[in-house]
């Protein structure tokens, strides 16, 4: 390769890394994105800027590197065909095939980000990815901490980055009363602010294991202005997995957490979603005066178990629990539920059944056995975080950019020692 294209190709990966928090994309609206003729972002198929820049760098790679790139399937032939029969199991069943379609093709690509990543080792080294993704959480935190003072989103140039535009008067917008007034949660340019919080509480434990700038007062600066902003996203699902990750690394520390110890942690984590679908019911009906996020959550819960006990081997078809939710509950004068349960668990467990949870295991499994033999406590502490915030929200499994950014530690999490 020329010199100078070799030089445009490694910084246009490290764009791409430096653009996974922004969302803007081109959105198509077929019929079956609509519901009670409102749309629906889950359900319409869209093109990200991410998905473009990653293609046009993947395709040209994979022709050159094709002979390798079919070794590697052949050497991972087993959980390839389990994940094929699965697919195809889950589109012959699913009621909406070209939603479930469209959102297998997503998980491919983020399978791809992963591999893509992993091989890459010229480009994506530990040091320049901690590099990137620490100024561009810098760079997005900026805008999230203006949009909470200011009240309002910037727009402008802003937009471009796929910052939507909204207040603190636009109905339904996520906000939060300090001392009597109202303020604006931190959305920087993702779709809700807890997403952001798992985008920056993720990369945060990938950035404190990972020492990359020898500048203290830049490092300190930086650190302290993404601290505020995890903090101003008023995420509770965030705090409480951060919090849980500060007392494993002491555990860690210790070395009595080990690959046992995790498996029962995640077991622990399935049978909590499992219960929260038989308890969902009779704590709705119970009159206990939940808030409106708790109470939303068990109605979706509630609807999901229903759901499961249908179509328990192999889901109802991915991407289809806003579709089929409007059968299990009446939402025409509910439509702020037109979303997935906050739950990735349940979700998994709705969408593609038992199957798809032992997909999932499988790749958990493997991810963590790596990490615990190369003793890589950010990997570990990283799933962890994951895990826990998918007891209470569905963005690991829905959003663009936290998936990217799941798929790029995993990638460099699963490389050999």
């Amino acid at each position: 390769m020329i010199p100078i294209l070799r030089l445009l190709e490694k910084y246009l990966n490290l764009f791409l890394v430096f653009l996974f928090p922004t969302q803007l994309a081109l959105h198509f609206w077929p019929d079956f994105a609509f519901v009670f003729g409102i749309r629906v972002d889950y359900l319409s198929p869209a093109i990200y800027l991410t998905d473009l820049l990653f293609v046009i760098l993947l395709v040209p790679w994979l022709v050159k590197e094709r002979h390798n790139f079919l070794r590697d399937l052949g050497n991972s032939k087993k959980l390839l065909l389990l994940f094929l029969l699965i697919l195809l199991a889950n589109l012959l069943i699913t009621s909406a095939f070209w939603i479930s379609l469209i959102k297998w093709t997503k998980i491919i690509e983020m399978i791809l980000v992963a591999y893509y990543v992993n091989k890459r080792k010229d480009i994506f080294t530990v040091s320049k990815v901690s590099t990137i993704l620490f100024c561009s959480l810098l760079f997005f935190s900026i805008i999230g901490i203006l949009q909470f003072f200011l009240g309002r989103t910037l727009g402008g140039i802003f937009y471009w980055l796929g910052e939507r535009t909204f207040s603190i008067f636009t109905p339904g917008i996520a906000s939060v009363n300090l001392f009597g007034k109202n303020f604006l949660r931190i959305y920087s340019t993702f779709p809700h602010p807890n997403a952001l919080a798992g985008f920056i509480g993720l990369t945060a434990i990938f950035l404190i294991f990972n020492r990359f700038i020898s500048n203290k007062v830049l490092m300190t600066f930086g650190y302290l202005l993404i601290s505020v902003v995890f903090i101003l996203a008023f995420s509770m699902s965030a705090y409480i997995a951060f919090f849980i990750c500060i007392i494993l690394y002491f555990v860690f520390k210790l070395k009595i957490f080990n690959q046992k110890a995790l498996t029962l942690f995640i077991v622990l984590m399935s049978l909590l979603s499992f219960y929260l679908t038989i308890f969902s019911k009779p704590l709705l009906q119970s009159g206990i005066n939940f808030s409106k996020s708790f109470r939303e959550r068990l109605v979706l819960a509630n609807i999901s178990g229903e759901m499961i006990s249908e179509n328990w081997v192999v889901g109802a078809g991915l991407n289809t629990f806003i579709i089929k939710e409007t059968v299990y509950g009446n939402l025409e004068n509910s439509v702020w539920l037109l979303q997935p349960v906050h739950n990735i668990y349940l979700l998994v467990l709705t969408e593609v059944g038992l199957s798809g949870i032992i997909l999932l295991s499988l790749v958990l499994y493997r991810f963590l056995k790596n990490c615990i033999k190369s003793k890589n406590i950010w990997g570990v502490l990283s799933i962890i975080f994951i895990l826990t915030t998918g007891l209470f929200d569905h963005y690991w499994f829905t959003i663009q950019q936290n998936m990217l950014l799941i798929s790029l530690l995993l990638g460099l999490s699963l490389r050999e020692k």
